[in-house]
């Protein structure tokens, strides 16, 4: 019998990041190929753009220094990269985040049993408010951020559960907004914990993937000796440039843990403050009975 993972009970640190993993564990084959098939197109767009970039700078680096003139950070080609980079990702997040949190909506509503086409369903109602619900809460944050920082990292874990609350409670981006904040209400501080230590493990793990390309900027920077100190842009390579997209994709992907943790922070809360895991568990043992 397959094994199911029970979101709507609380939980402590230990278990939010134990439960995490195990998510993965038992449900990371499917869901991943489903991030692929939805997602793929956005992070191929993300991965086009960066080496669109790279090679537009490495181009602007060797005309320095070949032609001793100034580096122009502005160039139209440099721009245009940057551009279609931010915008691919915001579709990316937004698609990811629409994609995990619908996977798991399903998984908890059919028992464990989650089909391709529920999910994309579930991606194609959700999507636009997850976008403007995305564009939002970045805007939130820079002016959070701009009152000395700490107004930021305090929105921040209020926001962070706020596509689980949009996806899972079918709310609309005001709505969400203010229900994050009635259910952070005095679990501030054990929600930032919580994710403090989730960042931490997401980004140990990503270094793993980041390692190659250390390895090789630092064994190219030292074989080219005077050659580095002449024209920098000969370590930035193709295969410096094609380790940096593994670990950009590595990236992406394993920003699927944090969605997992935020949703399983949102369903410690609310049942914290409506007990609705409960009830329900009370109410199916009535049925039963």
């Amino acid at each position: 019998m397959k094994q199911f993972l029970q979101f709507k009970k609380q939980r402590d640190l230990g278990d939010i990041l134990t439960d995490t993993f195990k998510f993965i564990r038992l449900e990371g084959k499917s869901l991943f190929i489903l991030i692929l098939k939805i997602c793929g197109p956005a992070l191929l767009v993300i991965l086009l753009s960066f080496i669109y970039y790279a090679q537009s700078t490495m181009s602007s680096f060797g005309t320095v220094f070949s032609n001793n003139t100034n580096f122009n950070i502005f160039s139209t080609d440099v721009i245009l990269s940057i551009i279609l980079m931010l915008i691919s990702m915001m579709i990316y997040y937004a698609l990811l985040q629409s994609t995990v949190l619908s996977y798991i909506k399903i998984y908890i509503e059919n028992k464990g049993i989650v089909s391709e086409q529920q999910v994309r369903d579930g991606v194609k109602n959700s999507f636009w408010n997850v976008l403007g619900l995305s564009f939002l809460v970045g805007l939130l944050l820079v002016v959070g951020f701009a009152f000395c920082g700490f107004p930021g990292i305090y929105l921040g874990v209020v926001l962070a559960i706020t596509y689980s609350i949009a996806i899972f409670e079918k709310k609309d981006v005001t709505d969400t907004i203010g229900y994050s904040f009635k259910l952070i209400k005095g679990e501030w501080w054990n929600t930032f914990a919580t994710f403090f230590v989730v960042i931490i493990l997401f980004y140990i793990i990503l270094v793993i993937f980041q390692i190659p390309q250390y390895i090789y900027f630092f064994s190219k920077s030292f074989t080219s000796g005077e050659d580095f100190s002449a024209d920098p842009a000969q370590v930035f390579d193709w295969v410096y440039i094609a380790l940096n997209s593994i670990a950009m994709i590595a990236q992406y992907l394993l920003y699927t843990i944090l969605v997992i943790a935020s949703s399983l922070v949102y369903f410690n809360l609310n049942e914290k403050k409506n007990f609705s895991g409960t009830i329900e568990t009370i109410d199916a043992i009535g049925n039963r009975e």
